[in-house]
């Protein structure tokens, strides 16, 4: 609790300036929601207390949650580890679920479509709990991601009834899943993470790992040629494990605490108007994120209405991930459980990630940097240049470097040029990325029109982007508002110039 009232409490917002907005943010959280969540012991609780040098500053004083559930490895270095309650596979569980019951309430069980409301957002149930298929501990940012990519099912279970009207409701859900499954997985590789780690060399590094060095002309002609280098990643013969069984490492969830891309409130603009050139439209309103989360998000979002939500969250930058800007009304915040129901004990979201990071036996800073093959710091001068911000680590570490928490080196570490993130995470993003492609089959070994169908494989192909969804949705945002080469990026900026890239890296692009 000292950690997080001093070094990550936000003081004053900063955001990531024209590279990243709220579309971006909510995405990756739409990712986590698909990817990863502990199993807690629920026969017991842990409580924080907070020591009197910040008890008068933190939200809460005092706290007590549920520590996660240990389990047997059956490994000798390894004692104890987690089960993860979301499927880790790039699967869409995030839409689908990660269990049979949240799969059966999701369903129509007509076409192999979902559920999804007349005025394009999320089916609430009778007690008015969002019906999709991970909802605990929800957003509107994240809601609205939801809806998009129900939408997108439901198109493909329409196109593949035209195409193939023998299938069965059965089948042609499977197919429809695989294909927005590997729809959200390509938007994530060659889209969000160009911009989040925005150099020539990682738009080139993120292509190649889908469509290879020969490029995706190529590829959609010829297939799969080559290894992993020369033909990609996705379409490999056959899934590479490593010798490990896949799983999501405790370091992957460690990198990805990212609440501090959330801003304190949403800037809701006005969509009835056309601005100038590169312009926002004009403020309509900001409705602070409290209202935009759990449940009485979702009843705010239902009076926005999803273009509204979608146009504004386009416009508007994300957070920086940087020490001192963690939200505070996420540190006084209600949790919920796996069926979206609010819990009674509300937390304190910032001290319960240093903790979580401990007590799930994560290195700390410079030890994980070891243990990634890279230079530790030997003093607060090797990790930033930032007076201020040592002096505070000075005061809650002292001298000793070793004891740093990961989440705050990660905040603290300077960045390099055009990454939104640490050095540090992104090593594990690069590893992650591109082993949640190579082990899996229906990536590699299953990528084809076999599996797929033939329709459907087109269709994984042709899309690139969020855009081209947005396209085939809303085609009025996307033509209105969108004005520059990504949707994850600030609407409201001036088309960027095409990237420099080498020819044989580009083509053809």
């Amino acid at each position: 609790m000292v950690v997080a009232t001093k070094l990550l409490t936000r003081t004053q917002y900063k955001d990531t300036g024209k590279q990243l907005n709220m579309i971006a943010a909510s995405w990756i959280q739409f990712m986590i929601h698909d990817w990863v969540d502990h199993m807690e012991n629920t026969n017991q609780q842990v409580e924080l207390i907070a020591p009197k040098e910040v008890a008068n500053k933190c939200s809460l004083t005092s706290f007590k949650f549920y520590p996660t559930k240990e389990f047997s490895t059956g490994f000798d270095d390894v004692k104890t580890g987690a089960k993860n309650i979301r499927t880790h596979w790039w699967d869409g569980s995030v839409i689908y679920g990660s269990d049979k019951e949240r799969l059966q309430k999701v369903r129509t069980l007509v076409d192999g479509k979902l559920k999804i409301s007349e005025d394009g957002l999320l089916q609430q149930d009778e007690d008015g709990i969002p019906i999709s298929g991970d909802i605990k501990n929800s957003w509107a940012g994240v809601s609205t991601l939801q809806a998009l990519f129900i939408k997108e099912h439901y198109a493909i279970c329409d196109a593949l009834k035209k195409e193939y009207p023998a299938l069965n409701d059965e089948e042609s859900y499977r197919h429809a899943r695989l294909i927005t499954s590997a729809v959200i997985a390509k938007i994530h590789t060659i889209d969000w993470t160009v911009e989040l780690l925005k150099t020539d060399m990682l738009l080139a590094g993120m292509r190649i790992n889908w469509y290879g060095f020969l490029g995706k002309k190529f590829k959609d002609t010829f297939g799969h040629v080559g290894g992993s280098t020369l033909g990609g990643l996705v379409g490999l013969k056959k899934p590479i494990n490593h010798g490990v069984p896949y799983t999501l490492t405790e370091e992957f969830t460690s990198v990805y605490r990212m609440h501090q891309l959330l801003p304190d409130s949403i800037h809701l603009r006005n969509i009835n108007v056309t601005p100038g050139l590169n312009k926002s439209p004009p403020l309509l309103e900001e409705i602070p994120m409290p209202d935009l989360i759990g449940h009485k998000g979702e009843k705010t979002l239902s009076q926005i209405g999803f273009t509204r939500q979608f146009v504004s969250m386009g416009h508007q930058a994300c957070g920086a991930l940087e020490l001192c800007n963690y939200p505070s009304w996420l540190q006084d915040l209600v949790a919920q459980d796996v069926d979206g129901k609010d819990r009674p004990d509300h937390v304190d979201l910032a001290a319960l990630e240093v903790y979580r990071d401990r007590e799930r036996k994560v290195a700390r800073y410079n030890q994980f940097r070891r243990n990634l093959l890279l230079m530790p710091i030997s003093k607060w001068e090797d990790l930033t240049e930032d007076k201020e911000a040592i002096e505070v680590l000075k005061e809650v570490y002292g001298d000793d470097v070793e004891e740093l928490d990961l989440m705050v080196g990660l905040m603290a570490e300077k960045k390099i040029k055009g990454f939104a993130i640490s050095e540090t995470s992104f090593i594990v993003f690069l590893l992650m990325a591109s082993r949640r492609l190579e082990a899996d089959r229906f990536f590699t070994s299953d990528f084809n029109e076999e599996a797929y169908t033939k329709k459907g494989f087109e269709w994984v192909n042709t899309t690139e982007s969020l855009k081209d969804v947005l396209n085939r949705h809303y085609p009025e945002i996307s033509k209105k508002w969108i004005n520059s080469t990504s949707a994850f990026s600030v609407w409201d900026s001036p088309p960027n110039a095409p990237n420099p890239i080498p020819l044989y890296l580009r083509f053809p692009s």
